[in-house]
């Protein structure tokens, strides 16, 4: 971008006088504007589409039964989990998803978290630990928060219980899903 030149300046852009200097430097963008821009622009598009700033965090939603048999839930894998300071528990894994568009696996991840024991470390907001505490062995809970690949530690930003689960639920056909009857 070439800038009109003011007496007393030379081609490279320094005013030699005062009185031009002043005008000449307040006249030019800021350096490093259009980076900056770019930069801004990187990280909104990043947020939309749901690609993490931090490299190799990963938001999941761990859903399972704490306390739970392996007889009663049938589930894909049985962890040992400890809910912030406390003693460990078994929590019966039914289903485990990846909600960052970029990173691993559900699978990778429980491969990951298999050899270590606790298996998953939940941490977070006393409130929301306390409902995990809570949960009673025929209630789904469904855990969503923040962790690195490879890592235990689950920081926890949501839970959700179902009501508990009495006997085994009714799956209804094609016929009744579509037609109703």
């Amino acid at each position: 971008m070439r800038y009109p030149k003011v007496r007393g300046q030379s081609r490279n852009g320094f005013a030699f006088g005062k009185r031009n200097r002043a005008f000449f430097v307040a006249s030019r963008p800021v350096p490093g504007y259009g980076s900056v821009m770019k930069s801004i622009l990187a990280l909104a598009m990043m947020a939309t589409l749901g690609i993490s700033a931090v490299p190799g965090q990963v938001e999941v939603r761990i859903e399972g039964f704490l306390g739970g048999t392996r007889a009663d839930v049938r589930p894909w894998k049985m962890f040992e989990v400890r809910i912030g300071k406390g003693d460990l528990h078994p929590f019966a894994l039914t289903n485990l998803v990846t909600l960052t568009a970029t990173g691993p696996t559900a699978a990778e991840i429980v491969a990951q978290v298999q050899p270590i024991k606790p298996n998953f470390v939940f941490q977070g907001d006393g409130e929301l630990l306390e409902k995990i505490r809570d949960a009673a062995p025929n209630e789904l809970l469904r855990i969503t928060g923040y962790t690195q690949f490879g890592s235990q530690w689950v920081l926890v930003n949501r839970v959700e219980r179902s009501a508990p689960i009495i006997g085994p639920t009714p799956t209804p056909s094609l016929r009744e899903r579509f037609l109703g009857f």
